[in-house]
């Protein structure tokens, strides 16, 4: 196999991978019979005696679409352009099943020195895409090698520890841990220098571990690195490779053994190492005196400051706020104060009423709320955003909601105040209110022409951000929690969803009160809220379905979506009012909505979404692509929720994609 020669190749590697994944597993279950899988496990440990990573590895850099095109344009080898693109995505198919096999079998069992190396030495010559981001094969060799530097699995504490441990070549083969310590230490940079940091890292971690265990007291030269490897790591921008390099990969998210390997590194980071951590926020905190004192010196920023802990919040927020397998991994970070007895929490130590969490679990929380001590200005979005990860799921938005609710007894006028912002319901509830009272003071008439520039009238762009962040994190606090979503409504000094309402009426920008609709959207998943939501609608206007007797012009949402988001080719305003209608519709739809001000019913809504919303879909103007089929998507969505309700909406014409021209699938490209 030097070179691609057919289906049959792909076959064969598909035959392969599936062949390495029956091994005798340490992650991955098995049905199969022991029988099977023990004649699996001598015909795979006979391949990979023969030399199969370095081949795997081999073929990997020599096998190159471009190349195989070449070689099969001149043997006339190639059809159409169908042809041409499924003879791509075999190759393609060919490279990936190459680094899957060798992926599968990391997880399972460690390679061997000469392999591991050969390992480390083609991920030093491995580039990025364009977006800066690995591809699916590089990633899967990236695993692969974090897989066999991997010793989380010593402290699970599992049946066959001792078993695990006798076969683990970095307690086992002190040659091993020389070599692999001198490749990772030596000081060449490789292509992608965060790839670089990324497996000293994960060496550093290893080393640690090793360090706390008997059988690690003949490594101490080795064991005694592990704080100068993490510096290296640290100054290679460790965790912000991992967020665009790692994360960035399109099938990162695909493979759940990845994300339980990115879990591990990040816990495995904030457990091991609390002084690496302190180090970060104490570096923090002189980097916002820095930047406090060149603001007001009107001085350029200090080219010495580092974003280390930033650049680790935000990867926390990004990586937990993705779950597409339900594993709820955030969990970790949380440890209720609530009593144990409570039949709605299943957290990960639960089990057993008054059980002491782990020691990691315990560190973990208490990082959390460390960071959020005197929280420096500089890292407060970091810090929202890190929460937004962290509260996604039911338990965590639970713990989260907790949290803040408790947090801050005081709170500052100033949402960007640079001594630090107590970050609280309170704080935030009370910074809303306090621009809702700044900015109605100036609300227009359905006449002004302020639709068309919006000004940021006692808003500047760092407390837009901030305000953002914060609805981003409350929506996704109360679109799992249904407690949290109905505690927050009810409070009576709060009112959030009055407040809301009353600044999508001021002069504010389409990105917050986009953020605004989908927050109220969250709240709208509760038919009792949803009800009262519906009337707020009709009493403030925000689709105007009554005017005045001589009003020129129409006004609202309307008027922003066909002369700002228009201009501008970007709708975040309309995107997240279809999201708010449809969720309400799926609560409930009130037969008598207007009852007094016009013809009671959803007519108004559904004549605006058809007619200035999906009819002009096809002609309108859009800077990216993807928002064109988040458009049609959002109409989707709201036509199957209506399709369920026909009986309550009644409209004179079903909403169907048949019946509106142009909005077809084929034409979101």
């Amino acid at each position: 196999m030097g070179s691609f020669k057919g289906p049959s190749d792909g076959i064969v590697l598909s035959a392969r991978r599936k062949n390495v994944s029956l091994t005798c597993v340490l992650f991955f279950a098995s049905s199969l019979s022991d029988e099977l899988v023990a004649l699996t496990t001598r015909f795979t440990d006979e391949l990979m005696s023969r030399g199969l990573t370095k081949r795997i590895l081999a073929l990997v850099s020599e096998i190159n679409v471009t190349q195989e095109f070449e070689r099969l344009q001149k043997e006339r080898g190639l059809g159409n352009e169908k042809h041409r693109k499924e003879v791509s995505d075999l190759i393609r198919e060919c490279r990936q099943a190459l680094a899957d096999s060798l992926f599968c079998w990391t997880c399972q069992s460690p390679l061997t020195k000469d392999d591991t190396l050969a390992l480390i030495g083609h991920l030093e010559t491995v580039t990025a895409q364009a977006d800066g981001s690995l591809d699916s094969v590089s990633l899967a060799l990236v695993m692969a090698l974090l897989y066999c530097l991997d010793v989380s699995f010593i402290e699970q504490g599992t049946e066959d520890r001792e078993d695990l441990l006798q076969a683990l070549p970095l307690l086992t083969e002190r040659q091993y841990v020389s070599a692999v310590h001198t490749r990772l230490m030596d000081g060449q940079p490789w292509k992608l220098p965060g790839l670089q940091a990324v497996c000293r890292l994960a060496w550093a971690l290893s080393l640690r571990v090793l360090s706390q265990l008997p059988q690690g007291s003949g490594l101490v030269e080795f064991t005694e690195a592990d704080e100068s490897l993490a510096d290296q790591a640290l100054l290679g921008d460790v965790f912000l490779f991992m967020k665009e390099g790692m994360l960035g990969c399109e099938g990162f998210v695909q493979e759940e053994f990845y994300i339980r390997r990115l879990h591990s590194l990040i816990t495995d980071f904030l457990a091991l190492m609390p002084v690496k951590v302190k180090q970060l926020r104490n570096r923090a905190d002189e980097d916002a005196r820095l930047v406090h004192m060149s603001l007001q010196m009107d001085g350029e920023l200090p080219s010495s400051l580092r974003k280390d802990l930033d650049h680790l919040m935000v990867l926390i927020g990004e990586f937990y706020s993705n779950d597409p397998f339900g594993l709820e991994l955030g969990l970790e970070f949380w440890c209720p104060t609530e009593s144990l007895q409570h039949t709605s929490l299943q957290g990960s130590y639960l089990g057993m009423a008054l059980q002491r969490p782990p020691h990691k679990q315990v560190v973990l929380s208490k990082f959390v709320r460390q960071m959020g001590d005197l929280l420096p200005s500089t890292l407060y979005l970091s810090y929202l955003c890190m929460l937004k990860g962290l509260a996604n799921g039911p338990q965590c938005a639970h713990y989260c909601f907790s949290l803040l609710k408790t947090n801050g007894a005081t709170h500052s006028d100033n949402i960007q105040g640079v001594s630090g912002s107590p970050v609280s319901w309170e704080h935030f509830f009370h910074s809303l209110m306090l621009y809702h009272e700044n900015l109605r003071r100036d609300l227009p008439n359905a006449d002004s022409s302020h639709y068309r520039h919006p000004p940021l009238r006692g808003i500047t762009q760092r407390e837009l951000e901030g305000l953002t962040s914060f609805l981003q994190l409350l929506t996704t606090i109360i679109s799992w929690s249904e407690n949290a979503r109905l505690a927050l409504c009810e409070h009576p000094q709060w009112t959030p969803v009055v407040v809301m309402l009353g600044l999508l009426q001021c002069s504010i920008p389409p990105v917050l009160k986009a953020e605004l609709l989908r927050s109220l959207a969250a709240f709208g998943k509760s038919p009792e809220i949803a009800a009262s939501l519906w009337q707020s609608l009709e009493y403030t206007q925000i689709l105007q379905t009554v005017r005045a007797p001589g009003q020129r012009q129409a006004a609202g949402i309307e008027v922003e979506l066909n002369e700002i988001e228009s201009s501008c080719e970007e709708y975040p305003l309309t995107r997240a009012f279809c999201h708010l209608i449809s969720t309400l519709v799926e609560s409930s739809v009130p037969l008598n909505l207007g009852v007094g001000l016009r013809v009671p019913g959803f007519q108004p809504y559904l004549n605006f979404l058809r007619e200035s919303v999906f009819l002009p879909f096809p002609t309108r103007a859009y800077r990216r692509p993807a928002e064109k089929v988040a458009i049609s998507l959002a109409f989707s969505e709201l036509s199957v929720v209506s399709s369920s309700r026909e009986s309550v909406l009644r409209p004179d014409e079903p909403i169907t994609l048949s019946t509106l021209p142009g909005l077809c699938m084929r034409n979101n490209n």
